[in-house]
């Protein structure tokens, strides 16, 4: 069993310490990253024009729809080798690895061609304002050279992470973020770069993390050793990625479309308020900490525990996930509303824009917590082994209501906190659905041990 057997079949102190040993690497490496990218954007918003702010900002519903597609395929290797432990088979667990590390760097490379060849095309279709349009593009066609690097850390991330070491993926995350941030000095500050710099330090700095992940794994000793032979290419356990990787891809990617849809909306009120919902959003990445590390959690542990067929754990897992998730975003979600105009000064001194900013604080980071219970549950669903369910219920329930709601109700009400709403209104709506679908696939695979 994955956790200390005790008379007391609710989830214990043994549970909530094995979950925060897991998380607290993943929230530090979140909370260093996004401490990075904020001083990004305070070097952005510093030391260009508010147009290079708005320019920067307006790509990230387009760079996160591609990269967010890569981090969705990459649960597929967590979900694979955190099962085949918990099932012991270790001795296919290498061909696992090798197989997971070159769909990455697959992907990442298909990612970087289409990036970088149709970046024009995508910011056409947002309507991205013509005074940011050059140095949207520039950007853009700069930063998808690292999605090649970005599709191998990520495989290489969650085969460590499969194995409970999430501790080296925060190393790794610290010093590309450092690296980032003095790259950007130099470029920026220094060298007078600008967009440019500021695309070709993440370039850089995502190449350092891929390195430093390749070299961990190659080093590795034990099952999930890395060894450079192509012999090693298992097309049966190629599929089965895909097949628990792609699901997550396509919720991801039309997560990201959804936003893509709302930035156009944002759009539409200039470019002050995309310089605003910039600002705001870093901020809001901060309480997002919270609301990634917990799913994470309960993806690699409830994987572990069905290839286990300790299905108890699984319940007992999913409890203390929610809780543990709603407790830590809802408290830093409240913290960064109270304080908004304060933190948001930070990253741009126009008075219009700080105000503007507060409307996606008020409605959308306040409530985030949501968007963490919603993928605790959906990551709960896929470790029991059932992965398009979710995913099309996340596709209606989500994309499908946002995008509904943004060409009839915020049509006819163009007002941004009208926008906003359509965030935590979709996340109540999916959750209610989803914890259905969670308590159908527990009582079925709880009936399915107890039969045999």
């Amino acid at each position: 069993m994955m956790f200390k057997k005790k008379r007391n079949e609710t989830f214990d102190a043994s549970l909530i310490t094995t979950i925060l040993n897991f998380v607290w690497p993943i929230m530090l490496a979140n909370v260093l990253q996004i401490t990075f990218h904020f001083a990004d954007t305070v070097v952005i918003g510093n030391f260009t024009s508010k147009q290079g702010l708005a320019a920067v900002g307006t790509t990230g519903p387009l760079t996160i729809f591609f990269t967010w597609g890569l981090a969705g395929l990459s649960l597929g290797i967590n979900v694979l080798v955190s099962r085949m432990i918990g099932e012991k088979k270790y001795d296919s667990i290498r061909q696992a690895v090798f197989t997971g590390m070159f769909i990455g760097l697959m992907a990442g490379l298909v990612v970087s061609f289409i990036g970088i060849t149709l970046s024009g095309f995508f910011l056409k279709l947002l309507g991205t304002p013509a005074d940011i349009f050059a140095d949207a593009l520039l950007y853009m066609r700069i930063y998808f050279i690292s999605a090649i690097p970005i599709g191998v850390f990520d495989f290489g991330m969650h085969i460590l992470r499969s194995s409970g070491d999430s501790k080296r993926p925060t190393l790794y995350l610290s010093i590309s973020g450092a690296l980032n941030v003095i790259l950007n000095l130099i470029f920026v500050v220094v060298l007078k770069m600008y967009i440019a710099g500021v695309a070709l330090a993440t370039v850089i700095s995502q190449f350092v993390a891929a390195i430093l992940v390749v070299i961990r794994l190659i080093k590795e000793e034990g099952y999930i050793h890395l060894d450079l032979n192509f012999e090693n290419l298992n097309f049966e356990l190629f599929k089965k990625i895909l097949h628990y990787g792609i699901p997550s891809l396509l919720q991801n990617q039309m997560f990201s479309f959804s936003n893509m849809a709302i930035q156009s909306s944002i759009n539409s009120f200039g470019s002050l308020m995309v310089a605003a919902n910039t600002a705001a959003n870093s901020i809001e990445e901060f309480v997002y900490v919270f609301c990634d590390a917990f799913p994470q959690a309960s993806l690699t542990y409830t994987s572990r525990s069905y290839g286990a067929r300790d299905l108890k754990s699984i319940r007992k897992l999913m409890i203390a996930n929610i809780i543990l998730c709603t407790i830590g975003s809802f408290a830093i979600g409240f913290f960064s509303f109270l304080n908004g105009r304060s933190l948001l000064s930070l990253v741009a001194s126009d008075a219009q824009i700080i105000e503007l900013g507060m409307i996606r604080l008020r409605h959308v980071t306040l409530f985030l917590f949501l968007n963490g219970i919603l993928d605790v549950i959906v990551n709960s669903i896929r470790g029991m082994g059932l992965s398009i369910l979710p995913t099309i219920v996340t596709l209606f329930g989500v994309c499908g209501f946002r995008i509904a709601y943004i060409m009839t109700y915020f049509r006819i009400n163009h007002q941004p906190d009208i926008l906003y709403n359509c965030f935590p209104l979709s996340w109540l709506i999916t959750i209610i659905i989803q914890f259905i679908l969670w308590l159908m696939v527990y009582h079925h695979n709880l009936k399915s041990l107890s039969e045999n």
